[in-house]
C-alpha cells in the first residue's frame, strides 16, 4: 500500500438551527460571512471571554471519570483485547462485528468531549493546554474522552513502545486530576508516520496494548488508545470514527470506514483525522495537491454521512459551517490543532463557510452533546472561552 504525505453557553433550542457566540478574535483570517451564524431558526448559544465557559456544570450525568460509566464500544480493521474493558463496557471488534459489551450506565445523557491536535512537542505550550484541559473536565463534572488529531509526536514519531518520546510528549503533560481515567483516543498524523517521518505507525498501535506499571514493556498510564490505524469508537449517543488520512490511496479504508458511519444509529456521528479537507490556515495552499491525489475522495467518502469532520494539521482553531461540501450539506468542518504550537497564516483567504478561526494562541475544542444538541466551544490554554456554538439537529 502506497503512503504518501497527505497533508462553540449552553444550548437550549427547539428544533433545527444554530446560534454562536464569539468572546474573542486571534490573528489569521477573520470570522467568516453571515456573522458566523446558520440559517434556521432554533437554538441559542451565547460565548463569553475570561476565563468561564459557556457550560457551568453537568446535566444529567453527574461526575464521569474515564469510561467506566460511559458505555463504550471500540472497532478496529482487526480484533484484540483491550486493557480494563470489563470495567468500561467496551468492545473491540473486526470488519465483521461481533456481540456488544452492555453500556455501564445505561442512564447516561451527556456526553463531553476534549479535541486536541498537533501536540507532540512536550513544551510549555503544551502543558499549558492540558492544565486547562483538565481544569474544564473538572468544572464540568468529568469528560468522556479526548480525541488526538494526530502529529502525536514531534518531528519524527516513536520507533517502538519504549521509545523516549512517550514520557515527555505524552504521559507527562496530561498527568493531570481531571484527565486521569480519561481515554485518549487518537489517529495519525503525517509527523508520526508516512515519507516524511521515521515513526513507525505500529508502534502507537501496539502502546495501547501495554500493561499499566514502571519498567520496560510497560506504560505508565492506560490513557492511550489507538487500536488499529483507522477504528471506530462509540459512547453512548456519540460514535467517534478514527481515520488515517496519511495512507489514503487503497480503497479499503474508505470502504470499511464509510460502512460503519452509514451503519451507526447513532445520534452524532464524528469522523477524526489528521488532514482537513477545508481549511484557512497556512496548509491551504498545499492541501489541493494530496487532496487531489485521492485524500479528499477518501475523506469525503467517510465523513458524508457525519454530522463534523475534525482535523488538525494546521496549527490553529477554526470552525467551518455545514453547507460547504455542498455534496454533504449537513456536515460541518473543525480543525483543532494548536495543543503546542501556533502557525500564523499569510495572505489564505478566509473559507467563505467559516464561522470561526484563530492562530494566535493555543487552545483546544471541548464539545458536550445531550440528546439532539451540541455545545461546541474553543478554549485557550489561558482558559479563556474563545467561542462558543449550540447546534441543533
Amino acid at each position: 500500500m502506497a503512503l504518501l504525505l497527505a497533508l462553540a453557553a449552553a444550548t437550549s433550542g427547539v428544533g433545527c438551527g444554530t446560534a454562536d457566540g464569539t468572546a474573542s478574535h486571534g490573528g489569521g483570517a477573520p470570522a467568516g460571512a453571515g456573522g458566523g451564524e446558520s440559517q434556521g431558526s432554533g437554538s441559542v448559544a451565547e460565548g463569553r471571554a475570561g476565563g468561564g465557559s459557556a457550560e457551568a456544570g453537568g446535566v444529567g450525568a453527574g461526575s464521569v471519570s474515564g469510561a467506566v460509566d460511559a458505555g463504550v464500544e471500540v472497532g478496529g480493521p482487526s480484533a484484540g483485547s483491550v486493557v480494563g474493558a470489563a470495567d468500561a463496557g467496551i468492545e473491540i471488534s473486526g470488519p465483521s462485528a461481533g456481540s456488544v459489551s452492555g453500556a455501564a450506565d445505561a442512564e447516561l445523557r451527556v456526553v463531553r468531549i476534549i479535541a486536541i491536535g498537533d501536540t507532540g512537542e512536550g513544551n510549555l505550550a503544551q502543558h499549558q493546554v492540558a492544565d486547562r484541559m483538565s481544569e474544564k473536565c473538572i468544572e464540568v463534572g468529568g469528560c468522556h474522552a479526548v480525541i488526538m488529531n494526530g502529529d502525536n509526536f514531534y518531528s519524527h514519531g516513536v520507533t517502538d513502545t519504549n521509545d523516549a518520546q512517550w514520557g515527555p510528549k505524552f504521559e507527562q503533560p496530561y498527568d493531570r486530576q481531571g484527565l486521569n481515567g480519561l481515554p485518549f483516543y487518537a489517529v495519525l498524523g503525517n509527523h508520526d508516520h508516512g515519507p516524511s517521518s521515521s515513526g513507525v505507525r505500529q508502534a502507537q498501535i501496539d502502546y495501547s496494548q501495554l500493561p499499566v506499571g514502571v519498567g520496560p514493556g510497560q506504560r505508565m498510564s492506560d490513557k492511550w488508545h489507538m487500536p488499529a490505524s483507522y477504528y471506530d469508537v462509540r459512547i453512548r449517543h456519540v460514535h467517534l470514527f478514527g481515520i488515517d488520512t496519511v495512507d489514503f490511496t487503497s480503497n479499503e479504508q474508505a470502504d470499511d470506514m464509510s460502512a460503519r458511519v452509514a451503519a451507526s444509529d447513532a445520534t452524532w456521528k464524528i469522523v477524526f483525522g489528521h488532514h482537513p479537507r477545508y481549511t484557512s490556515g497556512e496548509h491551504f495552499f498545499d492541501n489541493d495537491t494530496f487532496g487531489n491525489s485521492g485524500m479528499y475522495a477518501m475523506q469525503r467518502a467517510i465523513y458524508c454521512g457525519a454530522d463534523m469532520y475534525m482535523a488538525g494539521h494546521d496549527h490553529n482553531l477554526e470552525l467551518i459551517d455545514k453547507g460547504r461540501d455542498v455534496g454533504c450539506p449537513n456536515t460541518y468542518f473543525a480543525i483543532s490543532g494548536a495543543g503546542s504550537k501556533t502557525r500564523p497564516a499569510f495572505s489564505v483567504p478566509a473559507d467563505p463557510r467559516q464561522l470561526f478561526y484563530t492562530d494566535a494562541i493555543e487552545g483546544f475544542a471541548y464539545l458536550r452533546f445531550e440528546g439532539d444538541s451540541l455545545l461546541y466551544e474553543f478554549i485557550d490554554k489561558n482558559g479563556a472561552l474563545l467561542y462558543a456554538k449550540g447546534i441543533t439537529k
